[in-house]
């Protein structure tokens, strides 16, 4: 701690380097513990990252522009070019950005080909007070970074994680991971992670667009309580859709706040599963691509969850109804919807009381390939049975009779066994007839 203690400045003291070096670094110590208390923790890694793409055809990388800040608190800014070669056959290897750490007695400024942490370089001065323009040469510095190879000696270095090379080919030409995330300390340092906010905009809006339209087809046939999971679906959508523009507009967004705003999204996505939001896994700058990549993953797979329509509505053929009273339909997947109730909506000009005494008796409803002998022998298909009320997930209308399908019946097991198309026989005592069928559940 006596490294970073202020300097007590007295009148007539003899002032050396020293001081200014100790007052240096004190405020520097002062200025970073004051960022980490305030905002939380040690914060690192990228806010700004090119690669030149082309020298990678030539076995080089280079960074034509970096800055952000070190594990040990260091800024930088490099808009000189930092270059490495690349022996053939490199494999799995990280490549980082290093800088020698500070070491209390040690020299800590140099020339480019010496291993020190601060870079010498010599500059002209101008007083900008002074109209004669006079200008002083002086020793500047700045952060002596370059680029290493995992391997290499990184003994005294702080470093970031900025690459990752997959292989080096016989022509030279190196290949990058592109699923690798650098350290960041802005979302934007990284090209990936720009697009995948982009891809994640795009399927939250295509998404939102899915459940208008459903919610839209729906308002005539299903009910307000029916509806309401489709209401909670675009509330949800609706509440993120500005964010993520904001987000996908801002690239200098903390990546802090960038993770914090991901979580949150797929934690209220959880509900729809429903399920239990899971704990989020802590932001290690060192390894994002594992813990960015498993959350975008998640993201995909729960905006792109296939979400079965809780009212389904088939329409019959009537090509046969006036010749034969006959009206047919086939259900896909029938076999699959063994917890699902068949509900017929009936509409005649007799009226719902009527129809509710007469429509089980006079129409036989089983499977089309045995609809011809029943009727012919008099006999009676699977139970119907006339529901008091209209189904919690349609919308009541007075002039419908609702009557509901007795799944358990033998005949309606041979349906699903055979998959086949369902037929309906209706009398002439029941005129002027309209009927629907619905899937609910």
């Amino acid at each position: 701690m006596r490294r970073h203690r202020k300097v007590v400045w007295s009148e007539g003291m003899f002032i050396a380097p020293q001081h200014f070096q100790q007052q240096e670094r004190y405020n520097h110590h002062y200025l970073e513990q004051y960022i980490a208390l305030t905002q939380g923790g040690q914060r690192y890694g990228l806010s700004t990252l090119e690669i030149d793409q082309h020298r990678l055809q030539i076995g080089k990388i280079a960074v034509t522009q970096c800055r952000g800040l070190f594990p040990d608190g260091t800024y930088f800014e490099s808009t000189r070019e930092l270059l490495l070669d690349v022996k053939q056959g490199a494999l799995e290897k990280t490549v980082y950005l290093a800088l020698p750490m500070k070491i209390e007695g040690e020299n800590e400024y140099g020339l480019r080909e010496e291993n020190k942490r601060y870079l010498k370089e010599t500059v002209n001065l101008f007083d900008a007070s002074d109209s004669g323009q006079n200008s002083v040469e002086t020793t500047v510095a700045e952060p002596n970074v370059r680029l290493l190879l995992e391997g290499d000696e990184m003994t005294g270095m702080t470093i970031i994680p900025i690459a990752k090379i997959l292989e080096s080919r016989e022509s030279g030409q190196l290949v990058l991971d592109q699923s690798f995330i650098p350290a960041c300390l802005q979302y934007g340092a990284s090209s990936l992670l720009r697009e995948r906010v982009k891809e994640l905009l795009v399927l939250t809006q295509t998404r939102a667009n899915s459940v208008v339209q459903r919610i839209g087809a729906g308002q005539n046939r299903k009910s307000e309580q029916s509806l309401m999971r489709e209401y909670l679906w675009l509330q949800t959508l609706n509440r993120w859709l500005p964010w993520l523009h904001l987000t996908a507009n801002n690239t200098e967004l903390s990546l802090d706040e960038f993770y914090d705003g991901l979580v949150r999204f797929s934690s209220e996505l959880a509900s729809f599963k429903p399920s239990v939001a899971e704990a989020p896994d802590l932001l290690v700058r060192d390894d994002l691509q594992h813990v960015l990549g498993k959350l975008f993953t998640r993201l995909r797979d729960q905006l792109s969850m296939v979400q079965s329509d809780n009212v389904v509505e088939f329409a019959w053929d009537t090509k046969l109804f006036e010749r034969r009273r006959l009206l047919r339909t086939s259900v896909k997947d029938i076999h699959l919807m063994e917890n699902r109730r068949f509900v017929l909506a009936v509409e005649s000009s007799i009226g719902t009381s009527a129809l509710a005494q007469i429509f089980p008796t006079a129409c036989t409803l089983c499977g089309l390939g045995q609809v011809a002998e029943l009727v012919r022998n008099g006999l009676s298909g699977i139970s119907l049975n006339v529901l008091p009320v209209a189904p919690n997930e349609l919308k009541p209308r007075a002039d419908i009779c609702y009557v509901e399908i007795d799944t358990r019946h033998i005949y309606w097991q041979e349906i699903k066994e055979k998959r086949e198309a369902l037929a309906i026989h209706v009398d002439s005592r029941i005129p002027d007839l309209h009927l629907q069928l619905y899937v609910l559940g």
